[in-house]
């Protein structure tokens, strides 16, 4: 009876250790399925997390910028260029900004471009070179942090900082001109300020002194120009003046006027003058033929009375001008102005052919206006 009743409570027993571990079973497997779920979903999470930092931190990365920036140039966008140098390249008095512009429209066009990171490039300031795909660096671009943009966990977002287009402001002007005369370079008069110059004294004032003074030359110089000069000038009295460029050496020379309102009238005398000269010389003028041609007290005429030796002239018969002409005219100023008078002197002579013996006078000679009146200043032999 004993035996039955402890097999019975053995069993209870049994069957109460049985559901005890039924139970642990159930919440193990259902623990491992919580926490493997757990793990699962954190993974999962974690994966998406993952993806999404890395996602984010490639966005973040400063190339994407430069890729656009890039875009810029190899579409050619002056506007973006200009817009984004802080510093604009240094100009003179004689360019604007236009000409900045055309300077970069002319580098970039027709042109693709690449970038590279610089040697100087830091993580914190990063710093890109554009350039042709030949390897011409044209552009320098640094970034900076764009503190006006939130990017998730963290990241830096990017910001043009400067462009800094490379120039080279290559063109120059060298001008020789008159001192009297405006000389201008793209339009801006020249003056102390704006160039460097310096003045050679005129050796042609010892044809006019003291009666008058031919202008001194004066010499322009300036660099940093992004474009070739427009060289333009006016003379003492406003009028436009032609110029000699010469391409060796790269200068501009502004010549003296031809021409006059008076000149018509300076001709007439010019001519006068140099038929009378070669008759005096040949006899066929008085002693006092030239004198109502030069100042009171003329130098140049003394010269010509001491020096013509008259007197030992040929012998001829009757004399005529002829083919006179004015070769070349110089107006140095309204006082001032130098001609070159061709004339012939057709001679009859005594033996010899029946045809006039044809005697060429070309004179170099300075007129000076004194009192209103044009006269003889002096003669280049």
């Amino acid at each position: 009876m004993k035996s039955q009743e402890g097999t019975t409570e053995n069993n209870k027993k049994a069957k109460k250790n049985g559901k005890k571990l039924d139970f642990f079973l159930v919440f193990l497997i259902s623990w491992l399925i919580v926490v493997t779920g757990f793990v699962a979903w954190f993974l999962l999470r974690f994966n998406d997390f993952a993806a999404s930092y890395e996602e984010q931190y490639q966005l973040s990365l400063p190339y994407h910028l430069a890729d656009e920036i890039l875009v810029h140039f190899n579409d050619h966008d002056v506007d973006y260029i200009m817009n984004n140098m802080k510093e604009k390249p240094a100009l003179t008095s004689f360019e604007d900004e236009t000409v900045i512009r055309e300077y970069i429209e002319s580098l970039i066009e027709d042109k693709q471009f690449i970038y590279d990171e610089t040697d100087s490039s830091r993580e914190d300031a990063p710093e890109y070179y554009i350039k042709t795909q030949d390897g011409l660096i044209v552009a320098r671009v640094l970034l900076t942090e764009d503190k006006t943009k939130n990017l998730p966990y963290g990241f830096k977002a990017w910001q043009e900082s400067n462009i800094e287009f490379y120039t080279v402001a290559s063109h120059e002007f060298n001008i020789t001109a008159p001192e009297t005369y405006k000389v201008f370079v793209n339009g801006v008069e020249l003056n102390a300020v704006n160039c460097t110059y310096d003045i050679t004294e005129s050796e042609l004032n010892q044809y006019v002194q003291p009666y008058a003074t031919i202008p001194n030359d004066v010499h322009y110089q300036g660099k940093g120009l992004y474009a070739a000069p427009v060289v333009t000038a006016v003379d003492f009295a406003g009028n436009e003046c032609e110029m000699v460029y010469d391409e060796t050496t790269d200068s501009y020379t502004v010549g003296f006027a031809n021409n006059f309102d008076g000149y018509d009238e300076l001709a007439e005398f010019a001519i006068s003058f140099t038929s009378t000269f070669a008759n005096y010389i040949s006899q066929d003028a008085g002693n006092y033929a030239l004198d109502k041609y030069f100042p009171s007290g003329s130098q140049a005429l003394s010269y010509i009375k001491r020096n013509s030796s008259r007197e030992l002239y040929t012998r001829h018969g009757s004399v005529s001008i002829h083919n006179e002409e004015v070769r070349d005219c110089i107006v140095f100023s309204e006082d001032v102005v130098y001609m070159e008078i061709y004339v012939e002197q057709w001679m009859e002579m005594y033996w010899g052919s029946d045809e006039p013996e044809v005697i060429p006078t070309d004179a170099h000679v300075y007129f000076v206006r004194v009192d209103g009146k044009w006269l003889v200043g002096g003669i280049q032999y």
